[in-house]
């Protein structure tokens, strides 16, 4: 799974959490570098800060899916502060939406959903 959020606090948590799971993680602080992971690897998941400081969550999303076009769309949760940019999420191609302070539990149910039904 790749974490994609330039506050190293909030990738440290989402981090754990997966890891905590069992779920392989690498974590990025930029659109950018998440789009040079992507190059490389080949993720189950994109979990995705919408406000980053070098792109948007949104337009980050539809480069990722360009770069692994083939095959089924990459599952992607976006993470914000705010609470009504979820509806613009799962318009954007986004399958869920989380706000800080996040349910641990609810996110990995949302994760194990996504990853086990691709």
């Amino acid at each position: 799974m790749l974490v994609v959020d330039d506050e190293p606090l909030a990738r440290d948590v989402l981090r754990d959490i997966l890891e905590y799971c069992g779920a392989l993680v690498l974590t990025v602080g930029s659109a950018h570098d998440a789009l040079q992971t992507m190059r490389l690897i080949k993720p189950d998941l994109v979990v995705a800060k919408l406000a980053l400081p070098d792109d948007d969550g949104f337009s980050l999303l539809r480069q990722l899916r360009t770069l692994v076009s083939e095959g089924p769309p990459l599952p992607a949760v976006a993470v914000s502060s705010v609470g009504a940019d979820r509806e613009r999420c799962l318009q954007h191609g986004f399958q869920a939406h989380f706000t800080w302070p996040l349910n641990p539990w609810e996110f990995t149910r949302t994760i194990a959903g996504l990853t086990m039904n691709g």
